[in-house]
């Protein structure tokens, strides 16, 4: 991950790439070429999947997310290749922020990811940001918009324990 600090924003980003991109490649190409285990799909079903695997590994190797934090905005954006989850939180009235972890069922067993969420003071918590593999990287991030918010942690976590 890297971090840009600047007096009026803070960027956050990092790169999508992983392992298991090549692992989605390698499928992709043999969805693509119909050999073995892919000849008895039909060649129009077979098309559609090759393109959204080709899509998804491209995206794999070359997308990076970008959060950029202000006073005013969270903004988070995927780029080159579009993909779900860009969106523009308005940070006035953000109480606090969590992480979150998921668990999806896959074929070797479990996948779990992590996801940040913000808390408004009125209205059901906000996904900002997901997808991360380890639980240190949901919370750097939701620590450097808190620190940048100057969102006390501190005091929130002393009423959760008198409550």
């Amino acid at each position: 991950m890297q971090v840009k600090r600047r007096y009026n924003l803070v960027e956050i980003s990092y790169s999508w790439f992983r392992l298991s991109n090549i692992f989605i490649t390698v499928l992709a190409v043999g969805v693509s070429y119909g050999g073995g285990f892919f000849a008895d799909i039909p060649l129009l079903i077979r098309l559609c999947l090759a393109v959204i695997l080709t899509y998804i590994a491209i995206a794999g190797w070359i997308n990076k997310t970008r959060i950029r934090i202000t006073d005013k905005h969270i903004s988070v954006s995927h780029s080159p290749l579009h993909w779900m989850g860009a969106k523009v939180v308005d940070t006035c009235g953000i109480t606090r922020l969590y992480s979150q972890k998921k668990e999806f069922v896959s074929t070797n067993g479990y996948s779990i990811f992590f996801a940040v969420f913000a808390v408004p003071e009125n209205g059901e918590d906000i996904k900002l940001v997901g997808g991360f593999t380890e639980k240190q990287q949901a919370l750097f991030v939701q620590q450097e918009i808190e620190k940048y918010l100057g969102i006390d942690t501190e005091d929130w976590l002393v009423r959760k324990m008198l409550e």
